[in-house]
């Protein structure tokens, strides 16, 4: 086989699942599943993914890649505490729409527990915790009250929060607004403490 027909087929594969896990999911389809609605033989799509889960962490990683990607890009080209609260802010919005969209998905069991959806939380910390530093001045110092802001600006937009205030993948989300303002106030709020501290 050469290397364009198992890109092909490894695009077959997540195009299957895509289809598979487009409305609200109970469960994640079966490997026999995705073999059925890839059109592939088995042992194809078992040599692409061995199990679910694999295949669940290499769809969203296409998604979270692009968005990481772009929020870095975004915080790097910042050069003042202003343009970085509008990169976190872009960030925010984008990261809880991604997460809306497929919140079907990053809800269930197989995926919650996987190494895929640590992966997310702790880039999407990393990104919070890069423009609440830039916001302070305070280079790469982590006090504790950094991270507990980190922590508590990173909740507003992951998978358990949007589901806890009842929002699913097709309904609207009337918190987004109200949760990015109050992540800011925090941002704002913490920004101005670590300066203090930093004066010190």
């Amino acid at each position: 086989m050469t290397r364009s027909d198992a890109l092909l087929n490894r695009q077959q594969i997540m195009d299957a699942f895509h289809n598979a896990t487009r409305h609200e999911v109970k469960r994640l389809p079966t490997m026999s599943d995705i073999v059925k609605l890839s059109g592939l033989g088995r042992g194809t799509v078992y040599r692409h993914f061995p199990d679910m889960g694999a295949l669940a962490f290499s769809f969203m990683a296409v998604g979270y890649e692009a968005l990481f990607a772009t929020s870095r890009e975004l915080l790097r080209a910042a050069t003042t505490p202003e343009q970085s609260r509008a990169a976190l802010e872009d960030h925010l919005y984008r990261f809880r729409s991604f997460t809306k969209e497929n919140l079907a998905l990053l809800t269930t069991p197989e995926v919650t527990i996987s190494d895929g959806c640590s992966l997310a939380q702790t880039s999407q910390r990393q990104c919070v915790r890069r423009a609440l530093r830039d916001m302070a001045g305070i280079g790469k110092t982590s006090p504790d009250i950094l991270e507990t802001a980190v922590d508590l600006i990173s909740r507003s937009a992951e998978p358990a929060h949007l589901k806890s205030v009842g929002v699913s993948q097709y309904s609207e989300d009337p918190t987004a607004g109200f949760a990015v303002e109050l992540a800011l106030e925090i941002a704002d709020a913490v920004t101005i403490r670590l300066k203090n501290l930093d004066q010190r």
